[in-house]
C-alpha cells in the first residue's frame, strides 16, 4: 500500500493505492480519511487495483465549495473526475455511510462506468428523509469534539464511540486522524460537508433512498447488526427493493465493519467483487 497525490482539476486528492488488476474505489465516511481501510486495502489488492482517496475536505485531500448543490453530487463528479486522471474508465465501489450514498449516486448517474456497488452502513442511502438531520447532527457533535481538541485520545474515542467493541480501534487509524484533523481548514470543511447534507437532504432528485430499484449492477448492503448510525432493518427492506442485490447483516458489528470484523469482510468483498 502507497500513498500518491494527484492533481484533479487543480484540486489535490490525497490516496492510498495498491494492486494490479480491475479498479476498485472504496470511499470513507464522513469526517474520517481513508486509513479507515488500512485492514482491507492489501487484502482485496490481491485480485484488484484498490483506490482509497481521501474525500474533498477530509484527511489531507483539498477543500471544495458546493456552490449550493449537495455534497454527494459535487463528491461524485470529483471521484469520477479522479478515475479519469487515473485512466480508469469502468471500475467498482464500496462505500461506507456518506461513503455509500456517494457511491450510490455515482452509480445512478453513470451506470455503464460502475461495475459493481457496495452500500455499508449508509443511513443517508436507506433511512427515510425524517432521521436524515437528527443523525447527521448526532455524527458531528461526535467527530466535532475530536477535531476540536485532536488528542490521540480524543480521536481514540471519537472512532470508539461507532464501534460495537472499541478494543477493535487501531492507534494507527486513531494517529492520521489525530494528524489531519490538526489542519485549522479541517473542522470547518467537514461541518460545510454536513450543514449542505442537511439542507439537501429534501431537494428534489438528491435522494438515492428514492431510486433504489434503478440500480442495475449488482449491489452488496452490509451493515452491522449493532450499527448506531444505521439501523439494519432499514437495510434489509432497502436490499429488497434493489433487483440484483445480496445483504449480510454482521454480528457483534458497529458502524466499521470492515476494521471491526476485517477478515469477514474482505472475504465477502472478494467473493462478491470476482463473483
Amino acid at each position: 500500500m502507497r500513498a500518491q497525490f494527484v492533481d484533479v482539476a487543480g484540486r489535490s486528492v490525497r490516496l492510498l493505492r495498491e494492486g494490479d488488476g480491475p479498479p476498485l474505489l472504496l470511499l470513507h465516511p464522513v469526517g474520517h480519511c481513508a486509513e479507515l481501510f488500512m485492514c482491507n486495502i492489501d487484502a482485496l489488492a490481491r485480485t484488484h487495483t484498490v483506490i482509497a482517496p481521501d474525500l474533498p475536505g477530509h484527511g489531507f485531500s483539498d477543500a471544495v465549495g458546493f456552490g449550493g448543490l449537495s455534497p454527494q453530487s459535487v463528491t461524485a463528479d470529483g471521484l469520477f473526475a479522479l478515475m479519469d486522471a487515473l485512466g480508469f474508465e469502468r471500475f467498482s465501489l464500496i462505500g461506507s455511510s456518506y461513503g455509500g450514498l456517494v457511491a450510490a449516486r455515482m452509480a445512478l448517474q453513470s451506470p455503464a462506468r460502475v461495475a459493481r456497488l457496495g452500500i455499508v452502513g449508509s443511513a443517508s442511502t436507506f433511512a427515510a428523509n425524517d432521521k436524515q438531520e437528527e443523525t447527521l447532527r448526532a455524527v458531528m457533535a461526535n467527530a466535532s469534539t475530536a477535531m476540536k481538541s485532536p488528542t490521540l485520545d480524543a480521536c481514540r474515542r471519537r472512532l470508539g464511540n461507532i464501534c460495537h467493541d472499541a478494543s477493535c480501534v487501531r492507534d494507527e487509524i486513531a494517529i492520521v486522524q489525530m494528524t489531519c484533523y490538526a489542519r485549522p481548514d479541517r473542522l470547518p470543511a467537514f461541518v460545510n460537508t454536513i450543514e449542505a447534507l442537511i439542507a439537501s437532504a429534501h431537494a428534489p432528485g438528491e435522494r438515492v433512498h428514492d431510486r433504489l430499484q434503478q440500480l442495475g449492477m449488482p449491489v452488496l448492503v452490509l451493515v452491522g447488526r449493532n450499527d448506531i448510525r444505521a439501523d439494519w432493518r432499514v437495510h434489509e427492506s432497502g436490499a429488497r427493493r434493489i433487483p440484483r442485490s445480496e445483504l449480510l447483516i454482521v454480528e457483534d458489528c458497529g458502524h466499521l465493519p470492515y476494521l471491526e470484523h476485517a477478515d469477514l469482510f474482505n472475504r465477502t468483498a472478494a467473493r462478491f467483487l470476482q463473483a
